[in-house]
C-alpha cells in the first residue's frame, strides 16, 4: 500500500482543519476563511487569485474525508469554499469574481489550444500525479482515512469513474494496487509527458502571462492552477518558459510549488 513520504520539511503544509463551524453559526469576520484541498486545481485558482490581488484571508485545509464541514457550510462535499461576512459560497470562478472588485484580471480569452493540450495529457497526468498525491505530505492526506477516500473515489486510467467508484468488485486494496502500478510506469510515462511539455512551452507567451496582449487574465488563473502539480513529479523536464511561468506565479501568487517534495 502506498505510504506517505515524510520528506521535504522545508515545504510548509499547515495542519488540516481541526474544528468545524456550524453553518447557522457562521460569524462575520474581518478576514475571510478559504477552505481548500492543497492538490485541488479549483482551490489553487482561488489561492492564486488571492495572492495576485492581495486579498488577505485565512487558509483552512480540509481533510480529504471530511464530509461534515463542507456539507454544513454549502450543503455538499466540495472545495473551495469562501466564507466572509456575506456567508459561505462555493465555485472558484464566482469566488474570484467577487474578490476582484477592481477588475484586475482580464477575461478568459477563449483559447482552444490550451484546452486541447490539457485534454491530450489528461491520462498521463492522472497516472503520474494521482499516486504521488497520496505519497507526499499534503495536509488533506495526513491521515490514512483521507488517503483511502481519495483512492476510493478517483479512478486510475484506463478505468472510468463508473467502473471504479462504488464498484463492489473493486475493493480498496485493488485500487491501491492500480495506483502502485501507475507509479511503477513512471519511466515509460515521463518521457511522454516531457515531450508534451515542449508543445505547451510554445503556447506560453511569457512568465507573467500565458496569453499575448491581455496581461494577467483568467487564462493564467486556470492554467497555472493546473500546471502546479507537475512539480510533484520527480524528473519532469520543464522547458524554460514553463519553468519561468511556474516560478513567477509561485512568488506573486504566494502558492508554493511541490519541487521540494517531488517523488
Amino acid at each position: 500500500m502506498l505510504a506517505v513520504t515524510l520528506t521535504a520539511l522545508a515545504y510548509y503544509a499547515p495542519a488540516p482543519l481541526a474544528a468545524t463551524r456550524r453553518a447557522g453559526a457562521v460569524v462575520a469576520a474581518a478576514v475571510p476563511d478559504l477552505y481548500v484541498y492543497d492538490h485541488c486545481p479549483f482551490c489553487v485558482r482561488v489561492r492564486l487569485a488571492c495572492g495576485v490581488l492581495g486579498v488577505k484571508h485565512r487558509l483552512m485545509f480540509l481533510e480529504n474525508d471530511d464530509v461534515e464541514t463542507p456539507t454544513e457550510l454549502v450543503g455538499k462535499k466540495i472545495a473551495p469554499i469562501w466564507v466572509d461576512g456575506d456567508g459561505p459560497m462555493a465555485e472558484s470562478l464566482d469566488i474570484i469574481a467577487k474578490m476582484d472588485t477592481g477588475n484586475t484580471l482580464a477575461a478568459a480569452s477563449g483559447r482552444t489550444d490550451l484546452k486541447a493540450w490539457q485534454k491530450s495529457v489528461q491520462t498521463l497526468m492522472r497516472k503520474l500525479q494521482r499516486p504521488r498525491y497520496v505519497m507526499v505530505p499534503l495536509p488533506e492526506f495526513m491521515k490514512k482515512s483521507g488517503r483511502d477516500a481519495f483512492v476510493n473515489n478517483h479512478q486510475m486510467p484506463p478505468f472510468e469513474k463508473a467502473d471504479w467508484k462504488g464498484n463492489p468488485d473493486m475493493p480498496l486494496e485493488l485500487k491501491y494496487s492500480k495506483y502502485e502500478e501507475a507509479f511503477g510506469e513512471t519511466a515509460e510515462l515521463l518521457p511522454q509527458l516531457n515531450e508534451k511539455l515542449l508543445e505547451l512551452d510554445a503556447m506560453i507567451y511569457s512568465a507573467e502571462a500565458c496569453t499575448e496582449g491581455i496581461g494577467l487574465s483568467y487564462d493564467d488563473i486556470d492554467l497555472w492552477a493546473r500546471l502546479r502539480s507537475l512539480t510533484v513529479i520527480k524528473g519532469v523536464a520543464l522547458p524554460p518558459k514553463t519553468r519561468a511561468y511556474l516560478d513567477h506565479f509561485e512568488k506573486v501568487g504566494d502558492v508554493p510549488l511541490y519541487d521540494v517534495m517531488a517523488v
